[in-house]
């Protein structure tokens, strides 16, 4: 894809209208005279406002849509905020652009031609090695008008295009009365959207509630897996507390029993053993340890 002439105006803020140069001066006529008319019969023609959120849905300007959707290279301008129609309390987006038809085109001197318009005798001069046949999409002249949705969870589009036959100009009593006519069909679909909207965000709520009910449960088999892990090892340190104990008792009660040097050597043994061994609290492993409702 390449630009083909399209304006891209430095400012956003500015009335939804993409053209080439040549159109612009036809394309401002007729978006006057449409606004006057809207605004004649009772229709504020406005900037969207901020009071919401207000989308613009891009544009395709082909005349005859390709059967695939493919993007466009450089990207056609559009402004900063759509330009809206308010009928009563409903927004109508409005979009005017020129459209562009796919030829058959020639690269030559740095930039494609339709093959239609280039003259036979030079065309038949042309070296087939430098220059070769594409197919690219020209500007058409002709214009077309996009009424939309603006509102988002709700879709909604009606265009009039123009032919060589038929202008714009000529179908702008029957385009206003289309556009003020959609008010109502565009609020009904916004409040179905708004609707549909509000049962996901149930069903969304509904299944976090759930997801978090079942981490719950997760956390708290976790929680008496491991109180049951670690009570098992408290017992087990019970045990070997006990064991401990009963020979230090033992030998305590075997020294008694020694004469001379051999019961001085035994007791400063049994003094380096229970340094050695450390605190023995079977109760202070209890007191320690944390059931399933404390984790």
């Amino acid at each position: 894809m390449i630009d083909q002439g399209f304006l891209k105006p430095g400012k956003q803020r500015l009335v939804d209208i993409v053209v080439t140069k040549q159109q612009l001066e036809p394309a401002l006529k007729f978006a006057n005279q449409l606004f006057l008319k809207l605004e004649a019969a009772g229709h504020r023609v406005m900037f969207a406002p901020s009071d919401r959120v207000y989308s613009r849905t891009p544009v395709d300007e082909h005349e005859q849509p390709p059967k695939k959707p493919r993007n466009r290279y450089p990207a056609l301008w559009s402004p900063s905020k759509p330009t809206v129609v308010f009928v009563g309390t409903v927004a109508i987006g409005l979009t005017l652009y020129e459209m562009t038809e796919e030829l058959e085109a020639r690269y030559i001197d740095g930039t494609y031609m339709p093959v239609s318009k280039i003259p036979a005798q030079q065309l038949r001069r042309l070296h087939p090695t430098f220059n070769w046949t594409t197919r690219m999409d020209f500007a058409t002249g002709h214009l077309c008008l996009r009424a939309f949705c603006p509102y988002p969870n709700a879709d909604w589009t009606s265009s009039w295009k123009e032919s060589r036959g038929i202008r714009l100009h000529s179908q702008l009593d029957e385009i206003v009365q289309k556009i003020i006519g959609a008010a109502p069909v565009i609020a009904g679909l916004v409040e179905e959207g708004e609707e549909r909207v509000r049962i996901q965000r149930q069903e969304w709520q509904e299944q976090m509630r759930r997801l978090e009910e079942r981490e719950k449960l997760r956390r708290q088999a976790e929680a008496r897996q491991q109180a049951r892990a670690d009570l098992l090892n408290v017992i087990h340190q019970w045990d070997e507390i006990r064991r401990i104990q009963a020979f230090f008792r033992d030998a305590e009660a075997s020294v008694p029993g020694l004469v001379g040097e051999a019961q001085s050597l035994a007791m400063d043994k049994l003094t380096q053993a229970r340094e050695l061994i450390g605190e023995m609290d079977a109760v202070k492993a209890l007191l320690d340890w944390k059931g399933p409702l404390e984790r």
